[in-house]
């Protein structure tokens, strides 16, 4: 435990040993906590009431002599730190806990310490920035694409011609039948509004003595065509995507 090295000096210095553990000495934790007992009646009866192991929550090194006898000074592991800094119950103390706990967030994340690792981690930086500007050019394709089905479609007329022309650009780009592409319609619009569009159209047709009554017309009759217009735009975007 001789070769500490301070890795944060803020409220007070949190160290590092050469075999990597993060250490807290319980003298600097009793005087930044502004405890006003005796420290070696404090730190014993942390050690007693919470049953705190030696070599496992905390280490005993002597402290340098100043001419009479040497210093006993515990060096306690980061989490018994954070655990006797909450015990405290003040306000010195849960600052102190919120301190460890960042710096213990801070340390997860290794530096690199040789030449090796520091090319390792310039190269992830640099595969996941590629894969960043790739799915930027995706999502640039496809709401390029998305803008010319827009372009594409007539829209002079109304709402419902619009709606059959889109499910009929959609059954062309899937090599799907105009019946097959609306059941994929109904089924979509059924699970982005959760309901049964089938259902809904049979029982208003029932309900207004209707011989028949097609998708787009119920939609038309209950105000709900542009719910149907969102749903084709994005069944038309879900297949320009797959297809790129």
């Amino acid at each position: 435990m001789n070769q500490l090295k301070v890795i944060a000096d803020e409220m007070l210095p949190v160290y590092e040993s050469e075999t990597g553990e993060r250490l807290v000495n319980a003298r600097e934790l009793h005087q930044q906590l502004l405890s006003k007992q005796k420290f070696t009646d404090w730190i014993q009866r942390k050690i007693v009431n919470y049953g705190f192991v030696e070599s496992e929550d905390f280490f005993i090194s002597l402290g340098k002599s100043t001419g009479g006898r040497p210093s006993t000074e515990y060096l306690l592991m980061l989490d018994t730190a954070k655990e006797i800094a909450m015990v405290e119950n003040n306000e010195q103390g849960r600052a102190i806990r919120k301190y460890f706990i960042q710096v213990e967030k801070q340390s997860r994340v290794k530096q690199p310490q040789t030449q090796a690792e520091m090319m390792l981690m310039f190269a992830e930086q640099f595969v996941n920035q590629e894969k960043e500007i790739k799915q930027i050019k995706q999502d640039n394709q496809a709401l390029k694409q998305r803008m010319d089905t827009f372009d594409n479609l007539d829209t002079i007329g109304d709402l419902q011609q619009r709606l059959n022309k889109m499910v009929q650009k959609y059954a062309a780009q899937n090599g799907v039948s105009f019946p097959q592409a609306w059941r994929d319609f109904r089924k979509s619009f059924n699970t982005a509004y959760r309901t049964n569009l089938k259902m809904l159209v049979q029982n208003h047709a029932l309900k207004h003595g209707l011989k028949s009554l097609t998708a787009p017309q119920y939609l038309s009759l209950t105000n709900r065509l542009e719910d149907g217009i969102r749903v084709a735009d994005k069944m038309l975007n879900q297949s320009e995507r797959e297809a790129i």
